[in-house]
Order: C-alpha cells, then sequence, then structure tokens
C-alpha cells in the first residue's frame, strides 16, 4: 500500500474560451419519486465529498480523530456520525469517509496532514458513488425484495452499515434512521449501476404507488419485476 497516496479532484479551470461542462450527478435525470403518503419514497443524495481510507485504526486511530474531529468505528458494520460527517467501517483497516461537498478538499488535506507518517492510503471517490435515500415505512420491505441482507431492526439497528448485492449490483447500506415510520436508508452505488439501481428500487415499490421508472436509453442492465413474473 502506497503511504500518503491521494487522488486529486481539484478542479482544472478550462482554456480560455470555452465553456467548462456542466457537472452532473448519476442521476441527474431523475426526480424524487414515492408512492403512497408516507409508504416509500426514494430520492438522490447529490454532491458529497467520499474518500476511502485505508488505516490500521489501533496505529492510526487516534491521528485520525485529531485530524477529523470523530472517531473511527469502534466495531465491525458500524458507523460514527458527528454532524454532516459520517465513517462507515468497510473492513477491518478500510473505512469510507463521508462529508459536505463544500468541506471535501480541507478535509482531505487535514487528514493527511493529520496522517503524515502513518502507514495510509486516502482515495477521493466523490464522482464514483453516489447515494439512493429509500425512506418511508415500507423501505425495510422494499429493499428485502432486492438482497439476502437480514434487515430486521434486531439484525440491522440504526447506524449499521453493510455491502452486498442489491438484485443486480453491489452496494453499501447504511441505516441512518430507525423509526419505523420515518425508517431512512442510504444505498452507496456505483456510478455505472446507479440508473438501474434506481429503476429496480422504484419497481419493488410498485405495490405501494412508486411509479415505474424506464431504464436510461443507454442502460445495459434488463430490469425483472422483484413482486411478480410475467407469464
Amino acid at each position: 500500500m502506497a503511504e500518503n497516496a491521494t487522488k486529486s479532484s481539484e478542479a482544472v479551470a478550462p482554456p480560455e474560451g470555452l465553456t467548462p461542462p456542466e457537472r452532473r450527478t448519476p442521476l441527474a435525470l431523475r426526480q424524487p419519486v414515492e408512492g403512497a403518503p408516507g409508504t416509500l419514497r426514494l430520492a438522490e443524495m447529490p454532491f458529497a465529498g467520499k474518500f476511502i481510507l485505508r488505516l490500521d485504526p489501533v496505529r492510526g486511530g487516534e491521528a485520525f480523530r485529531e485530524a477529523a474531529g470523530l472517531d473511527l468505528p469502534a466495531a465491525p458494520l458500524m458507523s460514527v456520525v458527528n454532524g454532516e460527517r459520517v465513517v462507515f467501517w468497510l473492513g477491518p483497516d478500510e473505512f469510507l469517509l463521508l462529508v459536505p461537498e463544500t468541506e471535501a478538499a480541507a478535509f482531505a488535506e487535514a487528514v493527511e496532514k493529520g496522517l503524515a507518517g502513518q502507514h495510509h492510503q486516502l482515495v477521493d471517490v466523490s464522482d464514483y458513488y453516489t447515494a439512493i435515500e429509500i425512506s418511508g415505512r415500507k423501505a425495510r420491505e422494499a429493499l428485502m425484495k432486492l438482497t439476502t441482507l437480514d434487515l430486521h431492526p434486531r439484525g440491522f439497528p440504526v447506524g449499521h452499515v453493510a455491502g452486498s448485492n442489491f438484485a443486480r449490483a453491489q452496494g453499501w447500506l447504511w441505516l441512518e434512521h430507525g423509526e419505523e415510520e420515518t425508517a431512512r436508508f442510504r444505498l452507496y452505488v456505483r456510478w455505472s449501476m446507479a440508473d438501474y439501481l434506481w429503476c429496480v428500487l422504484a419497481d419493488a415499490g410498485r405495490e405501494w404507488g412508486v411509479p415505474e421508472q424506464i431504464p436510461a436509453a443507454d442502460e445495459t442492465f434488463l430490469t425483472e419485476s422483484v413482486h411478480s413474473k410475467k407469464a
């Protein structure tokens, strides 16, 4: 593992006279959709700073806390939240760091400075992943149609994080808020899988009135109904 390896996300100014390309998210063409009131709602959570950190938490945890202002998770499959900054446990020495977009550059600089001398790697993946928020009292049931994860409140409490397959896509699922009426999950998925997953999540909510979502024109995955099979 390279020490102090960082992938820069700083914008480069376009040549004079050229208009910079419009920045968009993986689901820029999608609007939030929902079913019957309070049942299920889908929305993209765009433009957040995301970093993968590789670090031995025993040796570098204290230095990270001082630099980032929050602790690394003390237990597997859990998260730590401090305001709008969040850390997910992905593995024994691997973590996903989430910060507001406006703080991303300063945050990365502070972490790199604080971990100087520590064997670590910090990689900016802000534009590689997006997050889909799945909320409402039917959020658990909809997600259960797509994954083998145990999403019962006893097996998936608030703050829990788990990576798995969701239909044919891979992602990390985080339970941000667990009250049944206002349950709120966030599903982090790669850019290339986002539109496909949006469509199958909507399909999972059809029984509660979520409108059908037609795959994008260049979508290579075929969605299959997760609540019924057509002859």
